[in-house]
């Protein structure tokens, strides 16, 4: 006799689009599609409702295809998951827009945007092409990867991991614990606060790397730059010396940090600037742009 499981398999195999189904205890979502949009957002139960898609349940992972020959669908793929779920989601194509995450999330689409409101968890977001919008992110960790448009974070916590080659990376309202952020041709934007026992890593290969920061930020930032210069509108030292201010100009141009740090063989410059008791350690690394430290509240 068949078992319950298998019986399910095989109805929903054929089943047309519209489907709920009861995932089991600790069981995963795979989500695949070519060229069409996802739309995931997260449910209050254990039944997973898929609209506009075919699904297979296969032990304790809910397969859904967008490409099946029976579903000639073009519109969007719509899923409600449950909250404890490990949801994988394949495109190339396809633009993916998530209200909320499940506990263990790894998206990664070709061509398309990436768009994330809320969630929690551990969260991977990936994609070659497309730009990736985070809001509201009050997980434990979120990891973005991105290769060819910018990446934007706003109200974020936890651990904060972002990279990206082709883009800008912008992080706005950020209290996270840990911050690992790099890009290569783009620049790189923090706004938010360093927690005391904190650990941030800024890396910009071609491009400024500018911070809002609150007034009492007390953090400890180990700099490397090439051909950038520092200015603060925050009191600070920088290797016992008062580091330069943001005015005038002038002084930025002529390079007035110079000297309060030490040369590497290769010309890279490498100095410390201390707020505060310099609690949170901070590394930035600019090899082709400037490090601008602004007061929260001021563009």
């Amino acid at each position: 006799m068949a078992t319950p499981l298998l019986l399910l398999a095989l109805t929903l195999a054929g089943a047309d689009a519209d489907t709920s189904v009861r995932l089991p205890h600790d069981g995963a979502v795979e989500i695949d599609t070519r060229v069409r949009d996802v739309r995931l957002r997260i449910g209050t139960s254990d039944v997973v409702a898929i609209s506009g898609a075919q699904a297979e349940l296969d032990g304790g992972t809910l397969q859904i295809s967008g490409d099946d020959r029976r579903n000639r669908s073009t519109g969007p793929i719509e899923v409600v998951v449950p909250s404890w779920a490990r949801v994988e989601i394949s495109s190339i194509g396809g633009n993916l827009t998530l209200t909320g995450t499940p506990a263990q999330l790894h998206a990664e689409t070709v061509n398309g945007f990436i768009h994330v409101t809320g969630g929690s968890g551990s969260v991977e977001l990936e994609t070659v092409a497309g730009g990736v919008v985070v809001t509201g992110f009050h997980g434990t960790r979120l990891s973005i990867d991105a290769t060819g448009d910018n990446v934007s974070v706003t109200d974020a916590t936890g651990t904060l991991e972002v990279d990206n080659v082709n883009g800008d990376v912008i992080l706005r309202s950020i209290h996270a614990t840990a911050v690992s952020a790099s890009t290569i041709n783009g620049v790189m934007q923090f706004e938010g606060t360093f927690a005391p026992s904190g650990s941030y890593d800024f890396n910009s290969q071609n491009g400024d790397v500018t911070f809002w920061l609150p007034g009492d930020v007390s953090a400890r930032m180990r700099i490397s730059t090439m051909n950038g210069e520092l200015t603060t509108e925050i009191p600070a030292t920088t290797n016992g010396m008062q580091a330069p201010s943001a005015a005038p100009a002038a002084a930025k141009a002529r390079g007035k940090d110079k000297g309060h740090g030490h040369d590497d063989s290769d010309g890279e410059r490498s100095f410390t600037v201390v707020y505060g008791s310099g609690a949170a350690r901070v590394s930035i690394d600019a090899f082709n742009g400037n490090i601008i430290v602004k007061r929260s509240g001021r563009e």
